[in-house]
């Protein structure tokens, strides 16, 4: 039996970050065509001012002290500097877009379901499984927050219960207890995680720490009050 989460990402929130990110790469392209123009300027400029001939007014054998210091050519300095300053340029945007586009995975990946007794929860590049049936499990809270009218992340004051679940095979899953309305999850999806929990026999201290989180799992799932904090 398979059991879809409520988890997922709503068809507006899709659009959103659909729209979000279109326009915030138009802006990066942007940025980049305007730095690789001034990159390609003071190239040319150093470049140029390197391939100067020597000014008919001056002697061949003047002193390098009175040429360029020590001797070097001002313009290969010029030229050497805007190199290392496009590589950077270049390392900072491309940092810019895989954040992005890492964002952009999870808001469409992310996803989790529970198949027969094991949960799966895939983010923006990967899977995780539990069994739940033979997992520690136990359930913690992380803050909520939102945006304000200024855009600022700020807390709103809850906290989004969360269930995380560990069995030898690879690292935690963690799977939030909060649906894409910022409520909890249905009563239902809440009741088969808790009936997973609560199918497979473990060793102390882990069965009193699954029978723990399976009550509070029910609890979270028939306790109006509960599902108002």
């Amino acid at each position: 039996m398979i059991t879809r989460l409520s988890v997922h990402a709503s068809r507006g929130q899709k659009i959103a970050a659909s729209v979000f990110a279109i326009f915030f790469l138009a802006a990066l392209t942007v940025i980049a065509g305007g730095g690789a123009f001034v990159i390609f300027g003071i190239s040319l400029f150093s470049g140029g001012s390197a391939s100067d001939e020597p000014d008919p007014g001056f002697p061949d054998d003047l002193p390098p002290d009175l040429i360029g210091g020590d001797g070097s050519d001002p313009g290969s300095a010029i030229g050497t500097g805007a190199a290392v300053f496009a590589v950077l340029f270049g390392l900072v945007l491309l940092a810019i877009a895989l954040v992005m586009l890492r964002l952009l995975l999870q808001t469409f990946r992310h996803r989790a379901r529970l198949v027969g007794t094991t949960l799966e929860v895939t983010g923006a590049l990967s899977t995780r499984r539990a069994d739940l049936a033979s997992a520690r499990v136990h359930i913690d809270s992380v803050p909520e927050y939102t945006r304000d009218a200024s855009d600022r992340t700020v807390p709103t004051g809850r906290r989004i219960p969360r269930l995380i679940a560990e069995d030898g095979s690879g690292g935690p899953v963690r799977l939030r207890l909060h649906g894409s309305n910022r409520g909890l999850l249905p009563p239902d999806e809440l009741v088969a995680l808790a009936s997973a929990v609560e199918s497979g026999p473990r060793p102390e201290p882990d069965a009193s720490q699954a029978a723990q989180t399976a009550a509070i799992l029910r609890r979270l799932a028939t306790d109006p009050i509960a599902r108002l904090l």
